[in-house]
């Protein structure tokens, strides 16, 4: 990495594609430098680079010395909550549309492991409450690939009767479940295919997230249909260069979507909360067919400061181009889609849509809405500062999905008793009813499905584990 002209004699890290130099900076602090304390010097920085990075950058005041605005604050975090404050209002969101810049703490480690976003810590297990025949339990609604639970061979729709001994498993119990999540150790029996399965001994630690849940070639009648489940878009390669097994299993995947002729597909993003642009990028040149091949996929949306940028020998924000990673010749896809859908996943689904016949089913109405990305910045080895800063544009000119992408076919109960890529499961059976019959009404089965099996939408008490958050990411 180069050396960028810094605040504060910081060096500053970069997670986009290239350096980014020479940006016009803000106002600098009136104060001598030398007598501001570290936590000072952190607040004006978070200013500094705000101004500097945010989309709306215009829309941020600009303060002479910026420590008459950051004196105000007691963190670095509520100097960033001010300056989103300041950003247009959106009516969907009832307050500011930046609801997507962040701070990270990175002073454990210097900042070196918070850059792996493709690391996780924990078991991987992500739990709800469903309700089956008028009566609520727990299940696994998704299993993180590379995790713990993965490895013991726990799945999606395995029903937990017994947590460390404890057999109360109801949503009264519900501190005692979250505390064992967080345990150094988890022992569990679960209910799977009607009969108890006790799991081997769990142990808390750090892994490498391997996001392709599932991927599988589905039949119905004489059609074969490609389903691929991918629960985020992670790093390609490894540190030393190696291949990832995210990018293996992704290459395998469309190799036997290949070998059994497939032209629909069906992608599974549910759980899909985005990660690498770069990953999104690869991912979408090996679905577009010969018609996109070649085409603008999409380009980037920039401040007035990153506007320079866009083209020349030092361009950040050059269009992305489709260059076709595939001999098969996709017609139509089809995306499961929940409220967690986001970022790096909802640029697959826009990228697509002007040159495919493209079909959206939701759990509900749409996918989260965050046609915006990031890069992160470095300050002091103390906090990671993630500004939104670009946003992403289609061939068509469609970008401001902030309400979300809407969805085809809506309020699709997400039936987390059955595993991921089951024919019968409410999601898979709608798009395959569209794929095998064209029409965009779910059928009177599903239907009955979807009022058997509630979701966490329709429970008393939402699911346990929140899914993590991946930020649309540059690199």
């Amino acid at each position: 990495m180069k050396k960028l002209i810094p605040l504060f004699a910081l060096l500053i890290l970069f997670s986009c594609k290239k350096d980014i130099t020479k940006i016009s900076p803000p106002p600098r602090p009136e104060t001598p430098i030398s007598s501001r304390t570290d936590e000072q010097k952190l607040r004006d920085s978070v200013y500094y680079y705000y101004k500097e990075q945010s989309y709306w950058t215009e829309s941020v005041g600009t303060y002479d010395p910026i420590s008459s605005f950051t004196d105000k604050y007691n963190t670095p975090d509520n100097v960033l909550s001010a300056l989103m404050q300041q950003t247009p209002f959106h009516a969907g969101y009832n307050g500011p549309i930046d609801r997507f810049s962040r701070i990270d703490d990175i002073s454990s480690d210097g900042g070196s492991r918070a850059k792996r976003a493709d690391l996780a810590d924990g078991y991987g297990i992500y739990l709800t409450f469903a309700r089956v025949n008028n009566a609520v339990y727990l299940y696994a609604y998704f299993i993180e690939g590379g995790s713990p639970a993965e490895s013991k061979g726990m799945r999606r729709g395995d029903r937990i009767i017994e947590m460390n001994g404890n057999t109360d498993m109801s949503q009264n119990n519900i501190s005692y479940i979250q505390k064992a999540l967080d345990g150094p150790n988890l022992n569990l029996k679960v209910l799977r295919d009607g009969k108890e399965v006790v799991v081997p001994e769990m142990t808390y630690t750090s892994y490498d997230i391997n996001p392709v849940t599932k991927d599988s070639v589905l039949t119905v009648g004489t059609k074969k249909y490609g389903y691929l489940a991918l629960s985020s878009f992670e790093e390609m390669t490894d540190d030393r260069g190696n291949s990832t097994a995210m990018l293996n299993d992704l290459n395998a995947a469309f190799d036997n979507f290949q070998k059994n002729n497939v032209n629909e597909l069906i992608l599974d993003f549910r759980v899909n909360t985005g990660g690498y642009v770069s990953t999104a990028i690869y991912l979408a040149n090996k679905i577009i067919n010969s018609n996109g091949d070649g085409k603008l996929m999409f380009s980037y949306d920039v401040n007035k400061n990153l506007e320079k940028y866009k083209s020349g020998r030092n361009a950040q924000f050059d269009n992305e181009i489709f260059h076709k990673n595939n001999t098969t010749e996709i017609q139509k896809v089809v995306f499961l889609v929940t409220e967690y859908t986001a970022s790096a996943a909802e640029i697959v689904i826009s990228v697509l849509k002007p040159y495919m016949d493209v079909k959206l089913v939701a759990e509900k109405s749409a996918t989260f809405g965050k046609p915006v990305g990031f890069y992160r910045q470095d300050i002091m080895d103390k906090i990671g500062l993630w500004v939104a800063s670009f946003k992403v544009v289609n061939a068509s000119g469609y970008t401001d999905y902030w309400d979300g992408i809407p969805a085809d076919i809506k309020n699709v109960t997400d039936n987390v008793t059955l595993d991921f890529g089951n024919p019968n499961e409410n999601m898979v059976a709608a798009a395959l009813s569209y794929l095998s019959t064209g029409s965009l009404t779910t059928t009177a089965r599903e239907a009955r499905a979807s009022t058997r099996f509630g979701s966490s939408s329709t429970t008393p008490l939402n699911r346990i584990n929140k899914l993590r958050e991946r930020d649309l990411i540059k690199n």
